[in-house]
């Protein structure tokens, strides 16, 4: 190693990215937006099927969307460890604006939803603390579908219409 250069450390860091369980807003259709969002049945048996293989995983922190969905989720896939989320409103998901609790078939989409590129900008905010706070750990993230989606393009470099969709309680591996 010549002593005379600079080291910088250009250790990876993991996120393993978990949208919340299916709500009964998803269920019904409708846009939930920044609202809390209860978790169906079906939401909680999805994440009860992913708490084993959340929990036989290390993560260095767990951050967690505010919204109660969210936490929902977190609180189901990580009973009965030690692990405790950090609660950000940087994983919130998109937010509605005006369409908030209405259906989202035949809804065209308006001027008061947060656009892809506001969503963009919160995303980057979110990897700048990861990276001032966590460079080279392994994160669990659990946040929400569209922001997943956005998260992975901004990190991917991509159109967040190339990312693939997220199911609820999908875990992804993203590697910053």
């Amino acid at each position: 190693m010549n002593p005379m250069k600079k080291e910088t450390n250009t250790a990876s860091t993991t996120l393993y990215l978990l949208r919340h369980g299916e709500t009964e807003e998803n269920a019904a259709g409708i846009f939930q937006g920044q609202r809390p969002g209860h978790l169906s049945l079906r939401g909680k048996q999805q994440a009860q099927a992913r708490h084993g293989e959340v929990t036989s995983m290390h993560f260095d922190a767990i951050l967690c969307s505010d919204l109660q969905r969210c936490k929902d989720t977190a609180a189901i896939v990580l009973q009965g460890s030690n692990a405790t989320p950090i609660y950000t409103p940087l994983l919130r998901e998109r937010d509605m604006g005006n369409l908030t609790g209405m259906r989202i078939a035949g809804t065209p989409l308006n001027e008061t939803v947060e656009n892809a590129e506001q969503v963009a900008t919160r995303a980057r905010a979110f990897l700048r603390l990861v990276e001032e706070t966590y460079k080279g750990q392994t994160l669990l993230v659990i946040s929400h579908g569209y922001f997943c989606r956005i998260l992975q393009a901004v990190i991917e470099q991509k159109s967040y219409r190339e990312v693939p969709k997220m199911e609820n309680c999908e875990l992804r591996r993203i590697v910053v």
